[in-house]
């Protein structure tokens, strides 16, 4: 009696329990379809997200070999070695007043890796990103602007490099 009554249910259960009406099978094709068009607008945000930061990846790398080939240049020449951070950075300010850019960018490279906890940091990032957006290399400026502000968030020079990066990107 009981074998009867489990197959009696399982017949029931399988013949109306999973049946679904036509409006509920419309909903889940609708569903499904907002879901597949929302998929794909990920799909091509995260395309897109990623030819941006293969493209910061490319300026960077590109901007490293300037300053080695640079960096060769200026060893080669007769300029002096500068210890104290007060010439380092005033060699790297005097390059940046004479518009000599590209040299002030890697003399600012220079007092932050001697340097990096002095209190003209900040600056010199700044300085560098501002030198690049002079000779026109606005990507390769974005990295120093924005590691500015991701090391230095709270500083006046990272309120000024949040303008320039809204300025770059209007």
């Amino acid at each position: 009696m009981r074998l009867n009554f489990f197959l009696v249910l399982t017949f029931f259960t399988t013949l109306f329990g999973c049946a679904a009406t036509p409006v509920q099978i419309e909903e889940i094709y609708q569903k499904q379809t907002e879901l597949e068009a929302e998929t794909e607008l990920l799909s091509q945000g995260i395309e897109a997200l990623r030819s941006q930061v293969l493209s910061v990846e490319e300026a960077n790398s590109k901007l490293k070999k300037r300053i080695d080939a640079l960096e060769k240049k200026q060893a080669s020449s007769s300029s002096p070695v500068v210890k104290s951070p007060d010439a380092l950075y005033g060699l790297a300010e005097s390059y940046y007043r004479k518009g000599k850019y590209e040299e002030a960018v890697i003399e600012f490279q220079r007092f932050i890796d001697t340097y990096p906890k002095n209190s003209r940091v900040p600056d010199s990032y700044l300085k560098q990103g501002l030198s690049l957006i002079n000779i026109g290399r606005k990507q390769e400026a974005r990295f120093f602007l924005e590691t500015l502000i991701n090391k230095f968030p709270e500083s006046k020079e990272s309120k000024i490099a949040r303008e320039k990066l809204r300025e770059l990107s209007s």
